[in-house]
């Protein structure tokens, strides 16, 4: 199943870039960090898929039906839609409430975009400004090791800024 949504993610995200780089740097870092703390089979697929409904015009109904209601749910919860930032987290910590188990793919997203983001930049800032909100809603459904990974990265970017 992964390496079917691996396909899938790369074609359906086509050219796209993520802070310049191709799209599957992006979706390879969120998959590698699931694996890291032992999440593999749909964890793995919905890490591919997590930006797909976000970012293209591929519909969940799609992701459904190629990949199953479990790998569904898990995208769903984790996709970001609404005019602001603000909106777009909203939607997110509601549907992880609703789907816990998607909290590893948010978080696994997350820790790939800390750990990437340069130093002082202001993707750190943004990250850091959303950390207390991010962690009320996600960190009681993750192991404590994959949390800690987040804090030390974000403790980069504290340092940065002190």
């Amino acid at each position: 199943m992964s390496t079917n949504a691996e396909a899938f993610a790369i074609a359906a995200h086509g050219d796209q870039r993520y802070d310049g780089d191709p799209y599957r740097v992006h979706l390879a870092a969120v998959v590698r960090v699931l694996n890291d703390f032992g999440y593999v089979g749909a964890y793995e697929a919905a890490g591919w898929l997590h930006d797909v409904v976000e970012d293209t015009g591929v519909s969940l109904a799609e992701i459904a039906d190629r990949f199953g209601s479990d790998v569904a749910r898990m995208v769903d919860a984790v996709t970001g839609l609404g005019a602001t930032r603000a909106e777009r987290n909203a939607r997110i910590y509601a549907g992880i409430a609703e789907e816990p188990e998607a909290a590893a793919v948010k978080l696994a997203d997350r820790i790939a975009n800390v750990e990437a983001a340069s130093t002082g930049s202001a993707h750190g800032a943004r990250y850091l400004s959303e950390a207390d909100a991010f962690s009320a809603v996600v960190r009681l459904h993750v192991p404590p090791g994959m949390w800690l990974r987040l804090e030390e990265a974000l403790a980069r970017h504290r340092a940065a800024t002190s």
